[in-house]
């Protein structure tokens, strides 16, 4: 069964949230799905992540995404918006909230080209510096997630940039 069905069935049962964003008139290019406890930290408004943070940059970098605006790099020709975390696991996505502090990622993984599947996010703080106990964790708890809800497909693999993310997207090293 094609991985674009499964999120079909995925969300029919509650399973998976696709991302709307509510306050525009533009027309989505891209997909954002949630995975529970992504959507329940998001929509809770004392969720850690939004009291820390503000939802409203969270709803800013998810609108960037889904709404298929231009995706940056950091400026020195490395990644920006999103990043692939190092393995292990292999494919780990990492959405980077960076204004304001505490910074906020989103964990989550691409089902397709353009198609992100959002398992949880966290505040920078919370997590420490890369490659920590908690790193490690998050991008673990990122990979079982996928696991529940997608036990026949793994993610997306792709070479380039380019690969997953099919326009408006800085060419950076991946």
């Amino acid at each position: 069964m094609s991985i674009a069905s499964v999120i079909v069935g995925l969300e029919n049962q509650g399973r998976l949230f696709r991302y709307v964003p509510q306050r525009t008139v533009r027309s989505s290019r891209r997909r954002l799905f949630m995975a529970p406890l992504m959507a329940q930290k998001f929509a809770d408004p004392n969720s850690a992540v939004n009291l820390l943070a503000g939802r409203n940059f969270i709803e800013a970098a998810l609108m960037t995404w889904t709404l298929g605006d231009y995706l940056y790099d950091n400026g020195e020709g490395g990644a920006g918006f999103i990043k692939r975390l190092e393995q292990p696991p292999p494919e780990i996505w990492e959405i980077r909230i960076t204004n304001p502090t505490p910074q906020i990622r989103v964990f989550g993984r691409f089902a397709e080209p353009d198609t992100f599947v959002a398992t949880d996010m966290n505040t920078r703080d919370l997590l420490g510096r890369k490659g920590s106990h908690e790193w490690r964790r998050a991008c673990a708890d990122c990979q079982q997630e996928w696991q529940r809800l997608f036990p026949a497909n793994g993610p997306f693999q792709g070479a380039v940039v380019a690969d997953y993310i099919t326009e408006n997207c800085d060419d950076f090293p991946i």
